[in-house]
């Protein structure tokens, strides 16, 4: 760190008095390296800025190799094709190395892989491939991709063992593709819903909301990792969730946060990895997410104080957003703005502070480290009243949950009574209760209010005037016609077709009995169907059916469940440990004499 400290500084310094390493007088087309200027270029920088003589030479020497190097590189490009690319390879618990590979860039990922696996003993699956910001797909070429000649990669050596990788390339995989997991479990709330921080459901249309499923899964897979220290990892997933978040719509990311603080999450995973050539590309991502965050939140957490009552969590967010912030100027040798900014941090550091002892005694009370933490947060850190806000806070998810589970089973009961005449409103099951307990047939309501659209007197009215048919018209013509209207409803569902069609020639045409019905007994209607020309073996077949995917539904399920995180506020459970580190690390730069 203190070499790059040098570094920096020499370097802005030469780029701001315009010299050209490359160009006379310190390089000659004929002679070559001039000793004697270089020399004389190397103390003029040792006097302006007061660094040792030696240092300055030897980064002078360094950066002259390196626009050599550059402009050798530029030129064979060039007149060749062929690119030079630098690849920096990561790997958990190793120093990080510098490989110089040339290509062309018509080549393919996966080759690049190959190349790179012949110089250390890795298997290509345990490479993921970075380049401005994006996974490097397998197939593809790195022209296409967006790779220039003289560009640096970021190779990401995956921790896992190659079984546990195929098992992460799948999830992500389906993930991707939204074919299979997010398609099933999006659509049934039994498995995966959408709430907000305060436990409400978010109602957003089918598409935006598999989008959106898929994006906060990957996002939640690169928090397990990072909460583990396993940054590789998490930022191999976190920019597959970024590639998903692409996919929503802009008014839909304006409506949230959570892409603010996934661009949070990037930059932070660039700075434990090391990575600074990643810069610019985090300062934009900072950049999208204090915009987000003052929208959010408010300049000083004003809105935010409105609304919760505190502001002690999400100021954790603050925290590490001008950390990183300050991080960016430091690198760019904004060198009096960083230090200002880090004095910033150095202060909200200590006013975020959480002490141990009020941390074990909430723990003690049956609390999870994660809300013991964010409650004392809240309040300041008083510990009786971070109980109560615990408490409060869980009492308020719980009454969020219970009103969303009341509107789910009216949207479901909805769904099965199906919509109106006008295809905009769905017949209201409070008034099919209404004609029930005026004496009318439950199917002959539903269908008075479907032809009526929701009017009671004129669904009276159209009861009298059209007689619903009774067993003994239970073949009749209107009564099929009926049977017929309700059955995409129940294949819709999932039941078999013809299943769902004598559901309702059983139930006399009650699509909520038939449905009842088929659920209880794994799809199939109980009792003799001889009459109706089905034989056992498709009986077999159709259970067997409903039996598969009710596993793949499970099955999709389990993969995606691991990591995710069932802790409220967990995104806020932010220990604040390695900030710290960070914060000393950077202030012994800028601070030293």
């Amino acid at each position: 760190m203190e070499k790059e400290d040098f570094l920096i500084q020499i370097r802005d310094k030469i780029r701001k008095d315009c010299v050209k390493l490359w160009l006379p007088p310190y390089y000659l087309e004929t002679d070559g390296v001039s000793e004697p200027d270089v020399n004389n270029l190397s103390k003029s920088l040792s006097e302006a800025l007061q660094f040792p003589l030696d240092i300055c030479t030897d980064i002078v020497k360094e950066l002259q190799l390196n626009s050599l190097e550059n402009l050798k590189r530029k030129t064979q490009f060039q007149e060749s094709g062929v690119a030079t690319l630098k690849i920096k390879i990561v790997e958990q618990g190793k120093a990080p190395t510098i490989l110089v590979k040339e290509v062309m860039l018509t080549c393919r990922s996966c080759d690049l892989k190959e190349i790179i696996c012949q110089e250390i003993p890795i298997s290509p699956e345990k490479l993921k491939l970075i380049s401005c910001g994006k996974v490097l797909i397998n197939t593809d070429s790195l022209i296409t991709q967006g790779v220039k000649n003289g560009q640096q990669i970021l190779a990401i050596v995956l921790a896992e063992s190659l079984e546990q990788i195929q098992q992460n390339e799948n999830k992500i995989k389906a993930l991707e593709t939204v074919k299979t997991d997010s398609k099933l479990l999006a659509m049934d709330d039994n498995y995966m819903r959408l709430e907000d921080q305060y436990g409400k459901a978010i109602k957003i249309p089918q598409t935006e909301r598999i989008t959106l499923i898929v994006a906060l899964t990957l996002h939640e897979k690169g928090r397990a990792a990072l909460k583990r220290e396993n940054y590789s990892t998490a930022l191999v997933f976190f920019l597959e969730a970024d590639h998903e978040f692409s996919n929503c719509s802009s008014e839909l990311l304006q409506s949230v946060d959570n892409y603010a603080l996934l661009n949070l999450d990037i930059a932070w995973c660039y700075l434990c990895l090391q990575s600074f050539t990643h810069l610019p590309e985090a300062q934009k991502r900072l950049q999208r997410c204090e915009e987000k965050f003052l929208q959010t939140y408010g300049p000083n957490l004003e809105r935010l104080m409105f609304i919760k009552g505190n502001t002690g969590n999400e100021a954790c967010l603050f925290t590490r957003l001008h950390l990183l912030q300050a991080i960016v100027l430091y690198h760019q040798n904004h060198r009096v703005e960083s230090l200002n900014l880090l004095r910033r941090v150095e202060e909200e550091l200590r006013t975020l502070h959480v002490d141990e002892h009020s941390l074990i005694s909430l723990v003690e009370q049956g609390y999870s480290v994660a809300e013991a933490r964010v409650g004392l947060r809240a309040t300041n850190g008083d510990v009786n009243a971070a109980a109560n806000y615990i408490h409060e806070t869980r009492q308020t998810r719980l009454e969020s949950q219970k009103d969303n589970l009341a509107q789910e089973l009216l949207e479901k009961e909805k769904k099965k009574l199906g919509k109106c005449a006008d295809g905009k409103q769905y017949v209201d099951p409070n008034f099919v209760k209404i004609l029930v307990n005026m004496g009318y047939n439950k199917e002959a309501a539903r269908r008075a209010l479907k032809m009526c659209n929701n009017i009671i007197v004129d669904s009276i009215q159209y009861i009298q005037e059209n007689p619903f048919p009774g067993p003994s018209q239970s073949k009749s013509t209107e009564f099929l016609a009926l049977v017929d209207d309700l059955v995409p409803q129940l294949v819709e569902a999932g039941f078999d077709l013809r299943m769902a069609r004598l559901a309702l020639l059983k139930n006399g045409g009650d699509i909520i009995l038939s449905t009842e019905e088929l659920l209880a007994n794994d799809g199939i209607v109980p009792g003799d169907l001889s009459e109706f020309d089905i034989h056992q073996e498709s009986i077999e077949k159709i259970k067997q059916e409903q039996i598969e995917k009710n596993k793949k539904k499970q099955e999709a399920f389990d993969r995606i469940k691991d990591d995710i995180s069932i802790v409220d506020d967990d995104y806020l459970d932010i220990t604040l440990v390695q900030e710290e580190m960070f914060l000393k690390q950077y202030l012994s730069l800028l601070e030293k004499k």
